[in-house]
C-alpha cells in the first residue's frame, strides 16, 4: 500500500511541477510582456485549472494504471520496483528540503532544484510503469 501511495504522490507532484513550468514560460512571461495587469488573475486561474487537471489525471492513473505498485500475494517486487520507490522517496526528500528552505528561511526554490525533483519523480514513475508492464507481459 505504501508503494501505491508513494507512486501516486510522486506522480501528482510531477504533474504539478510540469504545470508550474508551463504556466511560467507559456502563460506568465508572454502575458507580462503584453498585459502586465492581467498576470495575477491569469496566474490564479492557472493554479486552479492545474489543480483540477492534476486531480483528473490522478483519477485516470488510479484506473488505467491500477496494477502499478500493487502486487498479488504470489508476486514479489523486483529490483525496478525498489529503484522506482527510491527515486520517488528522494524526490519527496528534495521537495521537503526545498519547502523547508522556503518556509523557514524565506529562500525561493530555484528552477534547477525543481528540475532535479521533477527528474527524480519522472524516473520513479517511468520505472514503476515499466516494471508493471513487465509483470503484465509475464502473466500473459
Amino acid at each position: 500500500m505504501f508503494a501505491r501511495i508513494n507512486f501516486l504522490l510522486g506522480l501528482g507532484l510531477l504533474i504539478q511541477i510540469t504545470f508550474y513550468f508551463a504556466g511560467v514560460y507559456l502563460l506568465i512571461l508572454p502575458l507580462s510582456a503584453i498585459a502586465p495587469g492581467w498576470v495575477k488573475p491569469a496566474a490564479g486561474i492557472a493554479i486552479l485549472a492545474a489543480t483540477g487537471v492534476t486531480a483528473q489525471l490522478l483519477s485516470m492513473a488510479m484506473g488505467s494504471l491500477r496494477g502499478v505498485a500493487l502486487y498479488a500475494k504470489e508476486e514479489r517486487p523486483a529490483m525496478l520496483t525498489f529503484l522506482s520507490q527510491a527515486a520517488m522517496i528522494f524526490g519527496h526528500v528534495g521537495t521537503i528540503y526545498a519547502a523547508s528552505g522556503l518556509l523557514a528561511r524565506g529562500e525561493p526554490i530555484s528552477e534547477m532544484t525543481l528540475l532535479i525533483i521533477a527528474a527524480l519523480y519522472f524516473a520513479g514513475a517511468a520505472l514503476g510503469i515499466h516494471e508493471w508492464r513487465q509483470r503484465k507481459l509475464a502473466r500473459s
